[in-house]
């Protein structure tokens, strides 16, 4: 008969004593950081280290990545965050040049799209349209990417240009392009509502941040992609939350829905609303030259970042 040896028999001791992995305690692993620490106080979780850190609260979707708003695109488990989420994030995360996003040979190509156009011109306070603001700071992002040697296309280049959104989704597949952002100003019924937030794709299943978002049907041809939409997503979020000359915006975070353009696209796809027009702060900032420079600028960087060129 085998005898149990004794390191077996001290293992199988602290097991039963209740020595099993502790809550999260393999989480650092999966986000690709092994060397992070991490730290459970009731049902907050924090995981700093290899440069990163991330907060969390158990059964809850918020999360707080390198100091930027996330929503899980499940809630966080007693014992880690669902493998999915774990692995966007690790890929998001991940050091330049060692993930795919890096990967691609320049130069890179990017398709920006300024919301709305033509007869719709979206949201409005006085006589500031949502098309006019879009294409301002469409126009000025394309200046400052093409300056850094990324080649650029436009959903349209007028405020008189009529795209459906099959029109955009079209554009998008017509070429092989590194990234699709789709540049919107946001409203709301409460003048208090303000901040930024970009939007991916949830994961297949997954419902939208909202709360009345449910999940879609799967595959959609954004899912593929939302390794590399996430990367670049968190990266824009986190360029645009600097106002060199004001006061930063709102951090309304990284957040995902089913939106056309995110789930038709078959390529990293973005969703940016860069303030609120109905905010008296933020729309002192969409609607002058100034401000929207200042977002077109943030937007080039964070997409740069996240394509690891020089901002």
């Amino acid at each position: 008969m085998k005898r149990f040896c004794f390191p077996c028999l001290v293992c199988a001791l602290a097991m039963l004593a209740g020595c099993a992995p502790r809550p999260y305690e393999r989480t650092a692993a999966a986000l690709g950081l092994p060397e992070a620490g991490c730290r459970v106080e009731g049902r907050l979780v924090t995981i700093a280290g290899d440069g990163h850190t991330l907060a969390f609260e158990i059964g809850k979707r918020p999360a707080v990545v390198d100091g930027v708003r996330y929503h899980l695109n499940r809630p966080a488990g007693a014992e880690g965050i669902a493998p999915a989420d774990a692995a966007l994030l690790r890929h998001a995360l991940a050091a330049p040049g060692t993930d795919a996003v890096s990967s691609v040979p320049r130069p890179r190509l990017v398709l920006l799209d300024a919301g709305h156009g033509g007869a719709d011109r979206g949201c409005s306070v006085g006589d500031a349209w949502e098309s006019q603001i879009t294409l301002a700071i469409a126009r000025e992002t394309r200046r400052l990417l093409e300056a850094a040697g990324v080649r650029v296309l436009m959903t349209r280049e007028a405020a008189k240009d009529e795209r459906t959104l099959d029109d955009r989704v079209a554009l998008a597949a017509g070429a092989p392009i590194d990234a699709f952002v789709s540049i919107h100003v946001n409203s709301a019924a409460n003048p208090a509502a303000k901040g930024v937030e970009v939007f991916t794709l949830p994961l297949p299943g997954c419902d939208g941040t909202a709360a009345d978002a449910k999940a879609w049907p799967a595959p959609l041809a954004g899912q593929a992609h939302l390794p590399q939409a996430t990367r670049l997503a968190l990266a824009v979020q986190r360029a645009l939350l600097t106002h060199p000359t004001g006061p930063a915006p709102v951090d309304r975070g990284v957040r995902h829905a089913h939106f056309k353009v995110l789930r038709d696209t078959p390529a990293p796809a973005i969703l940016i609303e860069t303030g609120f027009l109905t905010n008296a702060e933020d729309a002192a900032r969409l609607t002058s030259p100034e401000g929207r420079a200042v977002l077109a600028a943030a937007i080039a960087k964070g997409l740069l970042a996240a394509f690891d060129a020089a901002p």
